[in-house]
This record gives structure tokens, C-alpha cells and sequence, in this order.
């Protein structure tokens, strides 16, 4: 009999499994969505560690399209400005160095993972002030009680942060808030928009971003300037913004002039047609995109001379710009044309002063 009801109880617990294998397969069981808190730019938290540390700013057409799981130094994930009043570092380690904040300090320092408030000032040190380019995906921190409360959070574009020397977020400026990683994939943020905190208009559930840390510390942060975003700016991790080293080329800070040369060989331009068109003119329309021109001829009796008759590459064909297209123009007989009327014979041509016949040396217009 207990043989039995073991056989029984096996059978039970073999089902059970098959039960949540089954669940599983079918995807029953699949990670829900996360929550959200959105965070708008320049809307004060309910419940900040610090109040007035940095300013957030509208950052217009330095937006940035990029989506996903970024690296915290890529060239031109962050913006910024020479202005260091986004973000005072100073006065944040001043603030919970004041022994009526000790509580604060203390569970700061316990959301940056420090072994406690005697880390912050060195720990903030490194830390470098930059502008969210993106819709950013972090978890944030309040001030509950006593003690950091952790929530999911998706910081607007123009909001300004610290991050340390990792590239990851460290710091909402605006409010001194803790920040640390967003530990899901972007695409299971479900976005909760509430109070004044109401959903912005370039907002777009598709282009979130969350920052990796990088394996190694950042030397320089390679940032576009919010105020001229065709201009990149040079941040010394640690430093201020005051020194930044303005770049030409803020989505590639680092690219040399070689490169810079490289990149421009690869931006491509279509071929047009100029088959029958002067030189003059073709040549006008190729340079026009960019193009170099080289010339052949070939004599042929079929075309106008000084036309053109063949082209390389072929009309339509993918270039890169600067690249030479080779134009063939006519020469030789050409197409013949009718000869001049007259009305008499034209084999000698008379002297009507002489009454002889002669050549004719001159226009006539002259002595």
C-alpha cells in the first residue's frame, strides 16, 4: 500500500512538472513589464535628498535618435554646455558633509554602494556633470523616511546628471538624487505618466535608452554642445566643463582628420545622365554633386562633336563623392551639315575694282 502511494504521489509530482514546462513553452510565464516612473525635465521630485543643485535645460535639435543599451563613453551619448552652473559638485559634498544631514549622507552613500559618508567627497570628485541627450532609463532614488527609496525611472532628454567614471548615471542634478542602473531591457519599461510630471512631446516608447557602465574608466567624455550641436565638446572625466576642448564633429568627437577624410569619401552620390550634353554642361552637373571629371574622345560620324557619347560609372550608379566619372566626347567628322546656299559658283571669287579674279586675304574691315 505505501508503495502504492508513493507510485501515487510520483505520478502527481511528474505531472506538476509537465504542467510547468508547458506554462514555460508557451511563454505563460514571461517576464511582465517593469513600471515606470517618468521624470520631466525641470519638474521637482516629491521627495529630493537636495533642492536647486543644477538646472535642467530644452535641448532642441542636440535630441538625440539613438535607442537601446548604450555605452557610457560613446561619442555624443551625452550633451553639454561650458556653463559649470548645471550641476555644482561642491555644493552637493558641502551639503551632506553638514552634520544636520547625516541621515541623508548615509543613505546617499548607501545607494552609490560606498562603504559610507567618509567615500562621498572622493567619490563625487570623479564624477562628471553632462545633459541627458536621450530619454533615459535609471533607477532613482528618493528620500523616505529616512532611507533612499529605489524606483524605477525614465529621465526626459535636457535633464541633467552626474555620471561617474564609468559613464554610468550617478546623480540627478536638479535634486541630488542617487541614480544607479536600469536592471531590465528597455523594452519592458511600461511608462507611467502622473501629476506634473505629464508626457512630453518628443517622448517616444521606441527610443528609450539604458546606459552600460564601460569595463574601464573614461578619460574624456566626448559630448555634443546642446547650444551648437554641430559642435563637440572635450570633458575631462572629474572636471567641470569650464575647460572643455570644442570639437568639429560631435557624433564622432575622436575621429582624426584622416578619418574625417575617410567619411567623406564614403558619402555616396547618384550618378546623373549627361549622355549628349556638351562638355560644358555635363561637367557643370557633376561637379555640382560632388563629382570629379575626366574626359576621352572618340571619333565617330554619329554624334555632334564636343557632345558626350559614353559615361563611366553607368547613369544611376551609387558613387562615392569625389570620385571621378570619366565623360567620352565626340570628335572627328561629326554628323555633316548641309553645305552653305549660294547663287552662283563659288570656284573663283571675282574683283569687281580689277575685273580679275583673286583670293580674298582680308575682312574687309581693314586698310
Amino acid at each position: 500500500m505505501n508503495w502504492i502511494r508513493g507510485r501515487g504521489r510520483a505520478a502527481v509530482t511528474l505531472v506538476a512538472t509537465l504542467v510547468v514546462l508547458g506554462l514555460l513553452a508557451t511563454g505563460c510565464f514571461a517576464a511582465k513589464n517593469v513600471l515606470v516612473r517618468a521624470v520631466a525635465r525641470g519638474v521637482p521630485t516629491a521627495a529630493p535628498f537636495f533642492k536647486n543643485l543644477g538646472t535642467d535645460i530644452a535641448i532642441g535639435a542636440a535630441l538625440s535618435a539613438i535607442a537601446g543599451e548604450i555605452g557610457g563613453g560613446d561619442p555624443g551619448l551625452y550633451g553639454g554646455t561650458r556653463d559649470a552652473g548645471h550641476c555644482d559638485k561642491d555644493r552637493l559634498v558641502d551639503f551632506l558633509k553638514k552634520p544636520g544631514n547625516r541621515d541623508k549622507a548615509k543613505a546617499w552613500a548607501d545607494a552609490q554602494g560606498l562603504d559610507g559618508v567618509d567615500e562621498i567627497e572622493g567619490f563625487v570628485k570623479k564624477l562628471t556633470p553632462v545633459l541627458l541627450r536621450t530619454d533615459t532609463l535609471v533607477k532613482n532614488h528618493d528620500f523616505k523616511k529616512g532611507k533612499a527609496d529605489a524606483f524605477d525611472a525614465l529621465l526626459e532628454a535636457g535633464i541633467a546628471i552626474l555620471v561617474d567614471e564609468f559613464g554610468k548615471p550617478a546623480v540627478q542634478c536638479s535634486c541630488g538624487n542617487p541614480l544607479a542602473s536600469f536592471e531590465h531591457d528597455t523594452d519592458k519599461a511600461d511608462v507611467k505618466f502622473e501629476g506634473p510630471n505629464k508626457k512630453w512631446p518628443s517622448y517616444d516608447a521606441d527610443k528609450l535608452t539604458k546606459v552600460k557602465p564601460k569595463d574601464e574608466p573614461v578619460e574624456v567624455y566626448q559630448l555634443v554642445d546642446v547650444e551648437d550641436p554641430d559642435t563637440g565638446l572635450a570633458r575631462e572625466a572629474g572636471s567641470d566643463g569650464t575647460d572643455d576642448e570644442v570639437l568639429p564633429d560631435p557624433d564622432d568627437a575622436s575621429a582624426s582628420p584622416s578619418d574625417s577624410a575617410s567619411a567623406t569619401e564614403e558619402t555616396t552620390a547618384t550618378v546623373p545622365d549627361v549622355h549628349g550634353q556638351s562638355l560644358a554642361d555635363a561637367q557643370a552637373a557633376l561637379e555640382a554633386l560632388g563629382f570629379e571629371v575626366a574626359t576621352a574622345e572618340e571619333i565617330t560620324d554619329t554624334a555632334v562633336p564636343g557632345t558626350v557619347i559614353d559615361q563611366g560609372p553607368d547613369a544611376g550608379t551609387e558613387a562615392p563623392a569625389g570620385s571621378e566619372v570619366t565623360l567620352t566626347i565626340a570628335s572627328g567628322g561629326g554628323i555633316e551639315t548641309d553645305p552653305p546656299v549660294t547663287d552662283g559658283p563659288t570656284d573663283d571669287i571675282v574683283d569687281e575694282e580689277t575685273g580679275g579674279t583673286g583670293e580674298t586675304t582680308d575682312s574687309g574691315f581693314g586698310g
